[in-house]
Formats: C-alpha cells, sequence, structure tokens
C-alpha cells in the first residue's frame, strides 16, 4: 500500500518529486505512528496535525521549486493519509479534520 501512496503527485511534473517524497517520509511517519494499537480519534488527528505543520513548512520549498502545495496537493495528501488510517482500521476518521490545520 505504501509504495502507491502520492503516486498522482510523483505523476504531475508540477510537484517535484525530492519533495513529494519529502512529504510521503511525513506520511510514513504518521503511519508508523497510527499503527500502533487502540489508538483514539483525537490521537490519530493530533498525530495528523503534527505531520501537516511539518508539511506546511515545506511550503517555500514547493514555491522556491516554482511549484506550490495547493489544493490539488492537499486532496493527494488527504487521500494518502485515509489510506494509512482505514488500512489501520480506523474507519470513522474524517479526512477533512486530517488535513484541517493545512496553510494552504
Amino acid at each position: 500500500m505504501f509504495e502507491s501512496l502520492l503516486l498522482p503527485m510523483f505523476d504531475d511534473e508540477y510537484y517535484p518529486d525530492i519533495l513529494v517524497a519529502e512529504v510521503k517520509q511525513h506520511i510514513h511517519q504518521f503511519s508508523k505512528k497510527v499503527s500502533r494499537a487502540d489508538l483514539s480519534e483525537s490521537e490519530i488527528y493530533r498525530f495528523a496535525h503534527q505531520a501537516m505543520i511539518e508539511i506546511n513548512e515545506m511550503k517555500p520549498q514547493f514555491e522556491d521549486l516554482d511549484s506550490s502545495l495547493d489544493d490539488t496537493a492537499a486532496d493527494y495528501i488527504a487521500e494518502a493519509m485515509m489510506m494509512v488510517v482505514q488500512e489501520s482500521g480506523y474507519l470513522e476518521i474524517e479526512m477533512e479534520e486530517l488535513i484541517a490545520n493545512r496553510e494552504w
């Protein structure tokens, strides 16, 4: 499953692969935290919000490479994070809440 995360961003030349790979690493770290047993929804959202803080900090890097973290990127990232939580068995999580603290 993890291999296919963010493939649309990798396939889109607008997003620099090196930065998409870094975003993917943040999602991978999120995945490691979510895979722990018996987390509450609030813990999952807290981990997601931490991952988004780290991704938000990448915004200038995207801009330096004539790209951006835009609404399309938000959709791809939210879908990837949703795949992670569903794979771990958390089916009641709200996708929009996972990326609620995005700053773009």
